[in-house]
C-alpha cells in the first residue's frame, strides 16, 4: 500500500476541507453577528441587560451600533463566498475583529464578553484562514 499523503489528490482534499472548514466559521460568526446587530436594533434595551451594561441613554447609539454591525456583516460575504479570491475582506475583518477585542478590552466591564467574543474568532478565523491558504498553495505542484 502506498501513502496517500503526497498525492495530488489528498492535497486537494486537504484544501477542500479546510475550505469548508473556514466557511462554516465564518458563516457562524456572520449569522451570530447579524442576530446581534437585529437585536441592537430591535430590542436595545435586553442586548445591554445581557450584556450586563446600563441600560443605553439614549437608545439611538446602540441601534446605530447593531445597524453598522449589519453593514459591516455584508462586507464579508464576498470573503465568504470566495475567500480565496477575495482576500482583503477576510484578511481585513480578521485584523477588525483583533482591533475590537482591544477596544472592548480596554472598555471594560460588560464589554470584557464582546472582546473575548471578537478575540476568539480572530484567532480561530486567522488560524483557519492560513491553513485554508497554505492548503491551497499545496495544491499546485
Amino acid at each position: 500500500m502506498t501513502d496517500q499523503t503526497l498525492t495530488l489528490g489528498w492535497t486537494m482534499a486537504q484544501a477542500a476541507r479546510a475550505l469548508r472548514s473556514y466557511r462554516i466559521v465564518l458563516g457562524f460568526n456572520m449569522v451570530v453577528h447579524v442576530l446581534i446587530g437585529l437585536a441592537c436594533i430591535f430590542c436595545p434595551g435586553w442586548v445591554s441587560q445581557m450584556a450586563g451594561l446600563p441600560e443605553a441613554v439614549p437608545v439611538g447609539w446602540e441601534r446605530g451600533w447593531g445597524a453598522t454591525l449589519l453593514l459591516v456583516t455584508a462586507l464579508y460575504v464576498p470573503g465568504w463566498h470566495r475567500p480565496l479570491i477575495a482576500r482583503m475582506p477576510n484578511l481585513i475583518g480578521i485584523g477588525g475583529r483583533l482591533w475590537m477585542a482591544l477596544i472592548w478590552l480596554l472598555c471594560g466591564g460588560g464589554f470584557l464578553w464582546f472582546a473575548l467574543f471578537d478575540g476568539f474568532f480572530a484567532v480561530v478565523l486567522a488560524v483557519l484562514y492560513r491553513r485554508l491558504l497554505t492548503n491551497q498553495l499545496m495544491t499546485r505542484p
